[in-house]
């Protein structure tokens, strides 16, 4: 039976033994925004992935109750502070250091073809640095990464508009749950994927209250790309 946002949030915050006071202050909100939630009157929050951040679950789970409700060790290890690196300020001039990629950043989306490639006279020619190491873990490659931005509000609240965002495009194996960049029919869009029969896709949002779900046969949709990677000003 699926469940409301009320009903996952008061589990989630039960089970971390949290008082509604409590994980306010974790978030920077009253008790008051708490319990407006955890009643039904607020069907939506800005404030999701925090949340979900302080209570240790999936921002997916607590957005849609879709996938794991649990973080698993490798997504919540935080190295010791003592481990962490500096923030150091670059531009095209600065000397690319030898543990680090330049990805092209593409100015939108619908400049990403379906095989990934992208129109030369197109880009931008901007660029993001990512760490060797963290492509490593996402077995990508400086050749098969791809950024760009966001747009629109179907996959709000866990990406917002403006969010950058990076995929693999040698990552095109279908995992339920997942989020990738899809074209049909020269319609480019971020969107998570479950396969529900032989030859068919489910392409839901996160926003799936103002976008709901889509059914599609499997050879309709190309995949760009799975995401890896987000950054969000908030």
């Amino acid at each position: 039976m699926k469940t409301t946002l009320a009903e996952r949030l008061k589990e989630a915050r039960t089970l971390r033994g949290l008082t509604q006071k409590a994980l306010g202050d974790l978030v920077g909100v009253s008790q008051a925004a708490i319990q407006k939630i955890e009643t039904g009157k607020a069907n939506q929050t800005t404030k999701l992935v925090e949340l979900a951040n302080a209570l240790k679950v999936k921002p997916e789970w607590l957005s849609s109750g879709e996938g794991a409700m649990l973080l698993t060790g490798q997504d919540e290890a935080i190295p010791p502070s003592d481990q962490w690196g500096t923030v150091e300020p670059w531009d095209n001039s600065t000397p690319l250091p030898d543990d680090e990629v330049e990805v092209p950043f593409l100015k939108d989306i619908e400049l990403a073809c379906g095989d990934g490639t992208f129109p030369r006279e197109d880009y931008n020619g901007y660029k993001l640095r990512f760490s060797k190491a963290t492509l490593r873990r996402v077995n990508a490659h400086r050749e098969s990464v791809l950024c760009f931005p966001a747009h629109g509000n179907s996959m709000e609240p866990v990406i917002p508009e403006g969010t950058t965002v990076a995929i693999n495009i040698n990552d095109k194996k279908i995992v339920d749950g997942k989020v990738y960049a899809i074209s049909q029919d020269g319609w480019n869009r971020l969107k998570i994927l479950y396969r529900v029969g032989p030859n068919r896709l489910s392409i839901r949002s996160f926003n799936h209250v103002e976008h709901p779900d889509e059914e599609a046969d499997l050879d309709s949709v190309q995949i760009i790309g799975r995401m890896f990677w987000t950054s969000t000003i908030w």
